[in-house]
């Protein structure tokens, strides 16, 4: 006899229920970089170039980065928040 799931598949759930799927697993990997020390990464309209992010620090510490694509190396563009 076939298991029965009592889980949805990703496809089937309402946007509602997908929102809140997500909002529980982004605040858990946000703990978990803040518990690392490691920065949130994302771009903005200040990301002009494929190879720039913000990285945004527990300490509230805010960069436009810029990576160089052979290296990985990461040079600051500019400090946003202090």
């Amino acid at each position: 006899m076939p298991q029965v799931r009592n889980r949805k598949l990703i496809f089937e759930l309402s946007a509602r229920e997908k929102a809140r799927k997500f909002a529980g697993l982004v605040s858990a990997v946000v703990d978990k970089a803040k518990s690392m020390n490691q920065p949130i990464i994302y771009k903005n309209d200040l990301c002009i170039k494929r190879n720039m992010f913000i990285h945004q620090y527990p300490d509230g510490r805010t960069e436009l980065i810029e990576q160089d694509i052979d290296t990985s190396v990461e040079r600051i563009i500019q400090v946003l928040h202090g």
